[in-house]
């Protein structure tokens, strides 16, 4: 489950890490961080597409708009077989608006909304067979209210309640055939008490977490 935790944030990494390293495969030059084109020297106004020499045929990877030297416009990242894979909106060289993956077959895979290269939104990730896997919401990139995961039969896997980026409020994690497994309780990141049961719904362990300095003053 500690995978699912930063799913989103690591997508988005990666599609911007993916494109940007590729612009470099451009016969365009960058300076000071703006593109500019190789012939005239001047900031440069168009698109880009980056092929894959080793798909052969001449097949595009990457398809970029820029506007004065800078992203602008739509990011688009597609598979070998020329199914679209990924797309991004750019705004004077900044990520905003909807990041979209598919799976090859065209089917959504997820999505996350940003704001100024930050996660601001909603964020989605979808099974393959289009059911929910995970649904979170980040507000400047920090995880913000309720964030849920789904078994692929579509069930309940667990439900994270965050505060500014930290576990507040409840964890609970279900059995894939219905029914809650364990449940934590959390301030501010901090565990308070824990329960677990067993698939009957019988409570098989409880406990509480004790500040290390609220115990050093029970026993002195």
């Amino acid at each position: 489950m500690g995978c699912n935790n930063t799913y989103m944030k690591r997508m988005v990494v990666l599609f911007v890490l993916l494109l940007n390293s590729l612009a470099s495969a451009s016969p365009h030059v960058f300076k000071n961080g703006l593109l500019l084109d190789s012939n005239t020297g001047r900031l440069y106004t168009g698109n880009i597409e980056v092929t894959n020499e080793d798909w052969g045929d001449n097949k595009v990877e990457i398809s970029k708009d820029y506007v004065n030297g800078l992203l602008h416009g739509q990011e688009k990242v597609f598979y070998k077989s020329g199914q679209l894979k990924s797309v991004g909106y750019f705004r004077e060289g900044v990520l905003n608006g909807t990041v979209s993956m598919y799976f090859e077959d065209g089917a959504l895979m997820g999505r996350m909304e940003m704001t100024n290269n930050l996660n601001n939104g909603r964020g989605i990730r979808y099974y393959p067979n289009g059911n929910k896997q995970i649904e979170r919401f980040f507000v400047n990139n920090k995880l913000e209210g309720l964030s849920r995961a789904w078994y692929e039969n579509g069930s309940i896997k667990k439900e994270e309640d965050y505060k500014n980026g930290q576990l507040h409020g409840y964890l609970k994690s279900y059995y894939k055939a219905g029914g809650i497994f364990e449940e934590v309780k959390y301030e501010y990141g901090k565990p308070k008490f824990k329960r677990s049961y067993l698939e009957d719904g019988t409570l098989a362990d409880e406990r509480m977490f004790f500040n290390k300095k609220v115990i050093e003053a029970i026993i002195g």
